[in-house]
Order: C-alpha cells, then sequence, then structure tokens
C-alpha cells in the first residue's frame, strides 16, 4: 500500500511539474499560439475583405518604416486578387522564430502562420502571416506571402 501511495505521489508531483512550464508560458506576452491563430485569422480576414488599411495599421513599426502605406495597399491588393475566392482555409503550422543580427530586419521574436488554402476554382495555395512580437506583448503584422508549394522558407518580412 505504501508503495502505492509513493507512485502515486510521484505521478502527480510529476503531472504538476510538467504543467508548470505550460501555465507560466501562457501568462507570458507571444507564448499562447491560439494568439498568432487569432491575429492571422484576423489580418485574413480584413485582407478577404479589402481592408488593406486596417492591416497597415496593425503592421509593425519596422514595416511601416520600410514602405509606405499607399504602396502597401497596392501590394496587398494585387497579391490577394490574383488569388480568386477562397472555399476553404486552415492553419497547419504555427511557428516562432528568433531573430538575432542579420539584415534590415530588428532582433526580436516573430512568428509564421502558415495556411492551406482550398481556393474556388479548385487549386490549393499555402498562405504564410508573418508577426513580430512588440514589447507591449502583441503580435504585429509583417508579411503576407501566398505560395503554390507549401516550402520550409520562412517568410519574416513580406508584403
Amino acid at each position: 500500500m505504501k508503495r502505492l501511495f509513493t507512485q502515486l505521489a510521484t505521478a502527480t508531483t510529476l503531472a504538476v511539474v510538467a504543467t508548470l512550464p505550460t501555465v507560466a508560458a501562457a501568462t507570458q506576452p507571444g507564448t499562447s499560439a491560439d494568439e498568432l491563430l487569432h491575429d492571422a485569422n484576423d489580418a485574413l480576414q480584413q485582407i478577404d475583405a479589402a481592408h488593406y488599411e486596417a492591416v497597415w495599421d496593425s503592421a509593425a513599426p519596422f514595416l511601416k518604416a520600410k514602405i509606405d502605406k499607399a504602396q502597401f495597399v497596392v501590394d496587398i491588393q494585387k497579391t490577394r486578387q490574383s488569388l480568386g475566392m477562397i472555399k476553404t482555409r486552415d492553419w497547419s503550422s504555427v511557428t516562432r522564430l528568433q531573430h538575432a543580427g542579420a539584415g534590415s530586419i530588428p532582433d526580436g521574436l516573430y512568428a509564421n502562420v502558415d495556411f492551406s488554402t482550398a481556393l474556388s476554382d479548385g487549386r490549393v495555395i499555402f498562405e504564410l502571416l508573418s508577426f513580430q512580437l512588440e514589447s507591449d506583448g502583441r503580435w504585429r503584422f509583417t508579411g503576407y506571402v501566398p505560395r503554390q508549394s507549401q516550402g520550409t522558407a520562412a517568410a519574416v518580412l513580406s508584403h
């Protein structure tokens, strides 16, 4: 009986300890995949509804410094209109990237959310949305890249 109690106590302790990092991570900004999925879905809804200015308004400051609003709107509009009607869209992956010291992209935590999208003409494409975690704990839009095949390359900044 004592052995069984010890095993149960050990298993319970291990289960509690195993959940501690998850609980702590959930309270830290930028750690929730659900938050990223929500932000990515919001951005896609705005893009689908041709609310490109709203996407610009929620973009990362470094993106706004690289491209002016009018050009951003034209680029996103052309990109989205080239796809046609969306039949279904489901997320396929969420990837976080710690970026440090390369090129003109600021250091920080970035994330890519990839979607598998079926178009009304029968084609399947992949839409990659990228975000930067800002100091206020919010993910800011940095890029949208629809592509014909799902590759392994990560897009942190695209328009």
